[in-house]
């Protein structure tokens, strides 16, 4: 097992390297000036061209990708062209408020769409399966961006109500926390869960036929163990799959809900570089999110050992 982790260890600085070299290539190619967007529309050609020739944005794409590279390596994450402030320091004071959306979104994504999966494949074609399977068509069909911005709207309109607008530590003030994140986390667990459920169905449709499952039925088995620990257990590697798969959709998810709701994170972050193509930001927020998705492969590999012990990694 150990052998294999670092096998595949060893492929995530190529990955990496060449997911930096596509985003670093797609910001060059890209529309529109970061020094002309810095010093503003009133800003004159010589001041655009000396400030260029300041950031470094006229040395060739080779350069300008090593000498980022470089940086990167020994610690200097850079400053920001818009705001000329160091990102590192910024990251750091970012990264609570979208480690703690990223956690309970996917946590509570995970428990409805495994909970929903299970059910409506146990209760196959009966009420319950079809009210799973009405609602994860309906919750796929709305985009997350229209459901937040009614999450606002609506209350807003109906009772006068309004979430709070300042982030506050789920440590320091938890009411104001839950107040401010547990509607629009559970509308995206909600909407990413509807996928979970339906791969979760059809895996555990698929155990159900199996032999053991009768076998373990006609021994008068009761249900509960026969779902827990007969059809579940082996109907699990495809659902881990589908888990570790949505950390890509929940880090989009979490751009959005960020945005939307104005709160200060490294979706929020990473979104205003990308309009204000300030370079520097948005490649070290690439590399960062690309790392984070690659050990989140990993570690779906290395569970397939665990929930099934016929799989062997040498």
């Amino acid at each position: 097992m150990l052998a294999y982790i670092l096998r595949r260890s060893l492929f995530l600085l190529p990955l990496l390297l060449v997911g930096s070299m596509l985003v670093f290539l797609l910001l060059r190619v890209a529309p529109g000036d970061p020094a002309a967007i810095v010093l503003g529309p009133e800003a004159s050609p010589q001041e655009i061209e000396t400030l260029r020739q300041h950031l470094g944005l006229n040395d060739p794409l080779p350069i300008q990708y090593l000498t980022w590279l470089r940086n990167v390596v020994t610690g200097n994450l850079g400053n920001s062209i818009i705001s000329n402030q160091p990102i590192g320091p910024q990251i750091i004071a970012r990264l609570p408020v979208t480690l703690e959306i990223w956690f309970l979104t996917l946590v509570f994504g995970t428990v409805f769409g495994v909970s929903g999966g299970i059910l409506s494949a146990v209760f196959r074609d009966s009420f319950v399966d079809y009210a799973v399977r009405l609602f994860t068509v309906v919750t796929l069909s709305v985009p997350a961006f229209f459901a937040l911005t009614l999450l606002i709207v609506l209350p807003s309109l109906w009772w006068n109500y309004v979430p709070p607008l300042q982030y506050a530590s789920p440590f320091e003030d938890p009411g104001t926390n839950a107040r401010l994140f547990l509607p629009p986390i559970l509308l995206l667990a909600l909407e990413g869960s509807a996928a979970l459920m339906r791969f979760t169905r059809s895996a555990c449709i698929d155990v159900l036929h199996q032999d053991y499952i009768r076998t373990a039925r006609s021994k008068g088995l009761a249900e509960i163990m026969v779902v827990s620990r007969h059809m579940f257990k082996n109907a699990v590697i495809p659902i881990v799959t589908i888990v570790g798969a949505r950390l890509g959709a929940i880090v989009s998810g979490s751009v959005i809900l960020e945005q939307v709701m104005s709160v200060n994170g490294l979706g929020q972050y990473i979104y205003q570089a990308i309009l204000s193509k300030d370079y520097p930001v948005v490649q070290v927020m690439s590399l960062y999110i690309g790392t984070a998705i690659i050990i989140s492969h990993l570690l779906v590999d290395v569970s397939y050992a665990y929930f099934d012990p016929r799989i062997r990694y040498q």
